[in-house]
């Protein structure tokens, strides 16, 4: 990784430098617990009401709606269509 363009260093080498990065990058072995944090809290939100699954969290369930999460993919299942429409 280099630094960005206009980025400068005021003492030593560029390469002797770490960036930290402010937003995760697909294929990092926490992108996909950022993700889950960010999908968990949207899905949990007040109107919602969403409630993960005691056995497994990345089931959510609310009346005949099932959201089912595996790493970036998303399984809606419902009775009918009208309990899988947002």
């Amino acid at each position: 990784m280099e630094l960005p363009i206009g980025m400068t260093v005021e003492s030593g080498h560029p390469k002797d430098h770490v960036l930290r990065l402010n937003k995760s990058i697909y294929n990092l072995k926490q992108s996909s617990l950022n993700w889950f944090k960010l999908l968990s809290g949207v899905m949990q939100k007040k109107g919602r009401d969403f409630t993960p699954s005691q056995i497994d969290p990345w089931l959510f369930l609310k009346n005949e709606c099932a959201v089912l999460t595996y790493v970036d993919d998303v399984l809606i299942i419902g009775k009918t269509e009208k309990d899988v429409q947002y």
